[in-house]
């Protein structure tokens, strides 16, 4: 998923599309301890990340009651913030609303 995130931005791109996206860190990457700032560096240079947004969540605020799969996408309506769909896992592509959002937004 990371690994080809800025294939996905250079795509996105050639069709007009303005897709922003934030990559959320509950661990380190060695899932070791929680996620730290220097985490997010980390992450940023393993997966060769340039575009888009990295953070982290150490204390898992971002995670619904206690448990969650990963990695979870969220799709969201940046004209409304309303979120369009919670997915957990990865199937080896964005759905296709991440584009049928940004398609309707331009």
């Amino acid at each position: 998923m990371a690994g080809s995130l800025e294939g996905h931005f250079a795509a996105w791109a050639n069709k007009g599309y303005d897709i922003a996206v934030l990559s959320l860190l509950l661990d380190n990457p060695d899932d070791t301890q929680p996620a730290q700032i220097a985490s997010a560096d980390t992450w940023r240079t393993q997966f060769g990340i340039t575009s888009g947004y990295v953070g982290v969540d150490p204390m898992f605020q971002m995670v619904p009651g206690n448990m969650v799969g990963t990695p979870q996408i969220s799709v969201i309506n940046p004209r409304t913030m309303e979120v369009l769909l919670l997915q957990e896992g990865w199937d080896g592509d964005y759905p296709p609303i991440v584009e049928q959002t940004a398609q309707a937004n331009q």
